[in-house]
Protein backbone atom coordinates (compact mmCIF):
# COMPACT_ATOMS: atom_id res chain seq x y z
CA UNK A 1 0.00 0.00 0.00
CA UNK A 2 1.36 3.01 -1.15
CA UNK A 3 1.19 6.28 1.59
CA UNK A 4 1.70 9.54 0.88
CA UNK A 5 1.20 13.09 3.11
CA UNK A 6 -0.73 15.75 2.75
CA UNK A 7 1.92 17.63 2.79
CA UNK A 8 3.90 16.53 0.53
CA UNK A 9 0.98 16.78 -2.11
CA UNK A 10 0.54 20.46 -1.30
CA UNK A 11 3.67 21.06 -1.88
CA UNK A 12 4.55 21.77 1.73
CA UNK A 13 2.71 25.02 1.04
CA UNK A 14 2.23 25.89 4.51
CA UNK A 15 4.71 23.86 6.99
CA UNK A 16 8.14 24.92 5.16
CA UNK A 17 7.38 27.95 2.93
CA UNK A 18 6.01 30.24 5.75
CA UNK A 19 2.94 32.38 6.57
CA UNK A 20 2.81 34.85 3.72
CA UNK A 21 4.09 32.47 0.59
CA UNK A 22 0.52 30.14 2.64
CA UNK A 23 -1.82 32.93 1.85
CA UNK A 24 -0.67 33.29 -1.69
CA UNK A 25 -1.05 29.95 -2.32
CA UNK A 26 -4.06 29.90 -0.74
CA UNK A 27 -5.67 33.08 -2.40
CA UNK A 28 -4.55 31.05 -5.92
CA UNK A 29 -6.39 28.11 -4.87
CA UNK A 30 -9.60 29.74 -4.15
CA UNK A 31 -9.06 31.36 -6.90
CA UNK A 32 -9.29 28.56 -9.60
CA UNK A 33 -12.08 26.80 -6.97
CA UNK A 34 -14.45 25.53 -9.72
CA UNK A 35 -18.16 26.64 -10.20
CA UNK A 36 -19.05 23.19 -9.01
CA UNK A 37 -17.20 23.48 -5.78
CA UNK A 38 -19.15 26.86 -5.22
CA UNK A 39 -22.90 24.41 -5.84
CA UNK A 40 -22.06 21.75 -3.71
CA UNK A 41 -24.41 21.46 -0.33
CA UNK A 42 -23.13 20.99 3.12
CA UNK A 43 -24.69 17.48 2.30
CA UNK A 44 -22.81 16.50 -0.82
CA UNK A 45 -19.46 17.97 0.73
CA UNK A 46 -19.75 15.74 4.01
CA UNK A 47 -20.78 12.70 1.81
CA UNK A 48 -17.83 13.23 -0.05
CA UNK A 49 -15.49 14.07 3.24
CA UNK A 50 -17.30 10.42 4.35
CA UNK A 51 -16.05 8.52 1.18
CA UNK A 52 -12.28 9.18 2.45
CA UNK A 53 -12.43 5.64 3.86
CA UNK A 54 -12.40 1.86 2.58
CA UNK A 55 -15.54 -0.17 1.90
CA UNK A 56 -13.89 -2.56 4.34
CA UNK A 57 -10.94 -1.33 6.71
CA UNK A 58 -8.93 -2.70 10.04
CA UNK A 59 -7.76 0.35 11.73
CA UNK A 60 -5.44 0.32 15.11
CA UNK A 61 -5.48 3.77 16.76
CA UNK A 62 -3.48 4.44 19.82
CA UNK A 63 -4.72 7.62 22.50
CA UNK A 64 -2.54 9.47 25.07
CA UNK A 65 -4.20 11.89 27.12
CA UNK A 66 -3.24 14.20 29.62
CA UNK A 67 -4.13 17.05 32.25
CA UNK A 68 -2.61 20.27 33.51
CA UNK A 69 -0.73 18.21 35.83
CA UNK A 70 1.35 16.59 33.09
CA UNK A 71 -0.48 12.74 33.82
CA UNK A 72 -0.40 10.72 30.81
CA UNK A 73 -2.55 7.47 30.00
CA UNK A 74 -2.59 5.51 26.91
CA UNK A 75 -5.44 3.54 25.40
CA UNK A 76 -5.55 1.30 22.52
CA UNK A 77 -8.12 0.22 20.30
CA UNK A 78 -8.58 -2.46 17.03
CA UNK A 79 -11.57 -1.61 14.82
CA UNK A 80 -12.98 -2.95 12.13
CA UNK A 81 -15.86 -1.84 9.61
CA UNK A 82 -17.64 -3.25 6.68
CA UNK A 83 -20.64 -1.17 4.44
CA UNK A 84 -22.98 -2.69 2.88
CA UNK A 85 -23.59 -0.63 0.48
CA UNK A 86 -24.64 -1.85 -2.92
CA UNK A 87 -24.65 -5.03 -1.72
CA UNK A 88 -27.10 -5.84 1.59
CA UNK A 89 -30.50 -3.49 0.98
CA UNK A 90 -30.91 -4.10 5.22
CA UNK A 91 -27.87 -2.65 6.40
CA UNK A 92 -25.81 0.20 6.23
CA UNK A 93 -22.49 -0.82 7.82
CA UNK A 94 -21.08 -2.68 10.56
CA UNK A 95 -18.37 -1.87 12.82
CA UNK A 96 -16.55 -3.45 15.74
CA UNK A 97 -14.42 -1.46 18.51
CA UNK A 98 -12.25 -3.63 21.03
CA UNK A 99 -9.59 -2.36 23.23
CA UNK A 100 -6.37 -3.97 23.63
CA UNK A 101 -4.51 -1.55 25.87
CA UNK A 102 -4.68 -1.19 28.87
CA UNK A 103 -5.11 -4.54 30.66
CA UNK A 104 -8.07 -3.66 32.80
CA UNK A 105 -10.56 -3.49 29.71
CA UNK A 106 -8.65 -5.25 27.48
CA UNK A 107 -10.75 -7.34 24.67
CA UNK A 108 -13.83 -4.97 26.12
CA UNK A 109 -15.38 -4.30 22.45
CA UNK A 110 -19.06 -2.56 20.69
CA UNK A 111 -20.51 -3.82 17.66
CA UNK A 112 -22.44 -1.03 16.14
CA UNK A 113 -25.24 -2.30 12.95
CA UNK A 114 -26.42 0.58 11.34
CA UNK A 115 -29.89 -0.49 9.53
CA UNK A 116 -31.00 1.37 6.26
CA UNK A 117 -34.35 2.15 7.97
CA UNK A 118 -32.08 4.16 10.21
CA UNK A 119 -32.09 2.22 13.45
CA UNK A 120 -29.23 0.80 15.03
CA UNK A 121 -28.06 -2.36 17.16
CA UNK A 122 -25.99 -1.27 19.60
CA UNK A 123 -23.97 -4.34 21.73
CA UNK A 124 -20.92 -4.51 24.66
CA UNK A 125 -18.94 -6.84 25.41
CA UNK A 126 -17.13 -7.12 28.86
CA UNK A 127 -14.88 -9.87 29.18
CA UNK A 128 -15.65 -9.70 33.58
CA UNK A 129 -18.98 -11.23 32.71
CA UNK A 130 -18.19 -13.03 29.51
CA UNK A 131 -21.74 -11.95 28.32
CA UNK A 132 -22.83 -8.96 25.35
CA UNK A 133 -25.44 -7.25 26.14
CA UNK A 134 -27.63 -4.22 24.43
CA UNK A 135 -26.58 -1.07 24.60
CA UNK A 136 -26.65 2.47 24.23
CA UNK A 137 -23.54 4.14 23.17
CA UNK A 138 -24.90 7.70 23.65
CA UNK A 139 -22.12 9.39 26.06
CA UNK A 140 -20.19 6.25 26.31
CA UNK A 141 -16.29 7.09 26.69
CA UNK A 142 -13.39 5.71 25.55
CA UNK A 143 -11.75 4.74 28.90
CA UNK A 144 -9.32 7.21 30.08
CA UNK A 145 -9.47 9.63 27.03
CA UNK A 146 -11.58 12.88 25.86
CA UNK A 147 -13.08 10.86 22.95
CA UNK A 148 -16.43 9.40 23.32
CA UNK A 149 -17.20 6.57 21.10
CA UNK A 150 -19.51 8.31 19.14
CA UNK A 151 -16.37 10.40 17.84
CA UNK A 152 -14.45 7.48 16.77
CA UNK A 153 -17.33 4.90 15.32
CA UNK A 154 -17.59 5.71 11.45
CA UNK A 155 -20.16 7.51 10.57
CA UNK A 156 -22.85 7.27 8.04
CA UNK A 157 -24.27 10.52 5.61
CA UNK A 158 -28.13 9.50 6.78
CA UNK A 159 -27.19 10.02 10.61
CA UNK A 160 -27.76 13.97 10.47
CA UNK A 161 -28.58 17.01 8.61
CA UNK A 162 -26.18 19.10 6.72
CA UNK A 163 -25.71 23.01 6.47
CA UNK A 164 -23.41 24.61 4.51
CA UNK A 165 -22.06 27.59 6.00
CA UNK A 166 -19.31 30.61 4.92
CA UNK A 167 -16.35 29.00 3.59
CA UNK A 168 -13.08 29.87 5.05
CA UNK A 169 -9.65 29.21 6.05
CA UNK A 170 -7.24 27.15 8.52
CA UNK A 171 -3.56 28.03 8.33
CA UNK A 172 -3.74 29.20 5.34
CA UNK A 173 -5.54 25.90 3.66
CA UNK A 174 -9.16 27.17 2.29
CA UNK A 175 -11.90 25.09 4.06
CA UNK A 176 -15.64 24.10 3.02
CA UNK A 177 -17.82 24.73 6.58
CA UNK A 178 -20.70 21.98 7.22
CA UNK A 179 -23.29 22.74 10.41
CA UNK A 180 -23.97 18.71 11.21
CA UNK A 181 -27.10 18.20 13.11
CA UNK A 182 -27.51 14.25 14.49
CA UNK A 183 -31.35 13.14 13.83
CA UNK A 184 -33.10 13.05 16.68
CA UNK A 185 -33.46 9.21 16.32
CA UNK A 186 -29.83 9.06 16.64
CA UNK A 187 -29.72 9.85 20.35
CA UNK A 188 -26.71 11.95 19.91
CA UNK A 189 -24.80 13.41 22.71
CA UNK A 190 -24.13 16.63 20.90
CA UNK A 191 -27.15 18.97 19.30
CA UNK A 192 -24.69 20.04 16.88
CA UNK A 193 -20.81 19.90 15.16
CA UNK A 194 -19.19 21.86 12.88
CA UNK A 195 -16.79 20.46 10.99
CA UNK A 196 -13.94 21.86 8.50
CA UNK A 197 -13.58 20.09 5.29
CA UNK A 198 -9.64 20.68 3.23
CA UNK A 199 -11.15 21.74 -0.27
CA UNK A 200 -8.52 19.31 -2.44
CA UNK A 201 -9.26 15.63 -0.89
CA UNK A 202 -12.06 16.41 1.01
CA UNK A 203 -10.34 16.08 4.99
CA UNK A 204 -11.86 16.99 7.66
CA UNK A 205 -9.22 19.23 9.84
CA UNK A 206 -11.09 20.70 12.40
CA UNK A 207 -14.72 19.94 14.01
CA UNK A 208 -16.36 21.85 16.80
CA UNK A 209 -18.68 20.08 19.13
CA UNK A 210 -21.97 21.50 21.16
CA UNK A 211 -23.89 19.92 24.19
CA UNK A 212 -27.60 18.98 24.48
CA UNK A 213 -27.18 22.63 25.97
CA UNK A 214 -25.69 23.88 22.97
CA UNK A 215 -22.49 24.75 24.55
CA UNK A 216 -19.64 24.37 23.08
CA UNK A 217 -17.50 21.17 24.71
CA UNK A 218 -14.90 19.89 22.71
CA UNK A 219 -12.37 20.79 19.58
CA UNK A 220 -10.82 18.16 17.64
CA UNK A 221 -7.39 19.58 15.13
CA UNK A 222 -6.33 16.91 12.40
CA UNK A 223 -2.49 17.22 12.17
CA UNK A 224 -2.04 18.73 9.02
CA UNK A 225 1.63 17.85 8.17
CA UNK A 226 0.00 13.59 9.55
CA UNK A 227 -2.70 13.94 6.83
CA UNK A 228 -1.89 10.86 4.29
CA UNK A 229 -2.95 8.98 1.81
CA UNK A 230 -3.37 5.57 1.44
CA UNK A 231 -4.25 3.05 -2.16
CA UNK A 232 -6.72 0.50 -2.29
CA UNK A 233 -9.15 -1.51 -4.47
CA UNK A 234 -12.70 -1.22 -4.40
CA UNK A 235 -15.02 -4.04 -4.63
CA UNK A 236 -15.63 -3.37 -8.48
CA UNK A 237 -11.95 -3.71 -8.70
CA UNK A 238 -11.50 0.15 -9.57
CA UNK A 239 -8.28 1.33 -7.30
CA UNK A 240 -9.05 4.06 -4.44
CA UNK A 241 -7.02 6.78 -3.27
CA UNK A 242 -8.06 8.04 0.37
CA UNK A 243 -7.16 10.98 2.72
CA UNK A 244 -6.91 10.26 6.04
CA UNK A 245 -5.67 12.26 9.33
CA UNK A 246 -2.85 10.00 11.40
CA UNK A 247 -2.82 12.22 14.15
CA UNK A 248 -4.93 14.51 15.58
CA UNK A 249 -5.97 16.04 19.12
CA UNK A 250 -9.20 16.68 20.84
CA UNK A 251 -9.41 19.14 23.65
CA UNK A 252 -12.28 19.41 26.39
CA UNK A 253 -12.34 22.94 26.73
CA UNK A 254 -13.73 23.66 30.06
CA UNK A 255 -11.67 21.22 32.02
CA UNK A 256 -8.67 21.40 29.32
CA UNK A 257 -7.70 18.06 29.44
CA UNK A 258 -6.53 16.63 26.26
CA UNK A 259 -6.16 13.45 23.85
CA UNK A 260 -4.02 12.75 21.14
CA UNK A 261 -4.68 9.96 18.33
CA UNK A 262 -2.39 8.27 15.89
CA UNK A 263 -3.19 6.00 13.21
CA UNK A 264 -1.07 3.06 13.61
CA UNK A 265 -2.21 0.86 11.05
CA UNK A 266 -5.00 1.23 8.30
CA UNK A 267 -5.33 -1.23 5.63
CA UNK A 268 -8.16 -2.33 3.20
CA UNK A 269 -9.17 -5.76 4.11
CA UNK A 270 -10.96 -7.58 1.27
CA UNK A 271 -11.46 -10.71 3.11
CA UNK A 272 -13.75 -9.02 5.96
CA UNK A 273 -17.36 -10.75 5.95
CA UNK A 274 -20.54 -10.71 7.31
CA UNK A 275 -19.62 -13.32 9.76
CA UNK A 276 -16.70 -10.98 11.31
CA UNK A 277 -19.16 -8.96 12.55
CA UNK A 278 -21.31 -10.86 14.76
CA UNK A 279 -21.85 -11.19 18.56
CA UNK A 280 -19.65 -14.30 18.46
CA UNK A 281 -16.93 -12.34 16.85
CA UNK A 282 -17.12 -9.26 19.23
CA UNK A 283 -16.11 -12.03 22.17
CA UNK A 284 -13.32 -13.43 20.50
CA UNK A 285 -10.00 -13.07 21.84
CA UNK A 286 -8.17 -11.94 18.60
Amino acid sequence: MRIVSLAAALGVFLFSAGFSQAEEEASAAADTATHSDDQLTGEEIYDRALDNRFYSYVQEIVMRSGDRSKHVQTTEMKMMYLSYRGEDPRFLSKSIAKYSMPQDVRHLGYLVIKKSDGSEDQFVYRPSSRRVRRINLQGEAVFGTDFSMEDILPREIEDATYVRDADSTIEGLPVFVVEVTPKPEKESEYSKLVVYVEKQHYVVIRTHYWDKYEIKIKELNADLEAIKMFEGTERNGDKKQIWVPTASRITQLKNETYTTLKVEKLELDRKLRDKHFSQRKLTASR
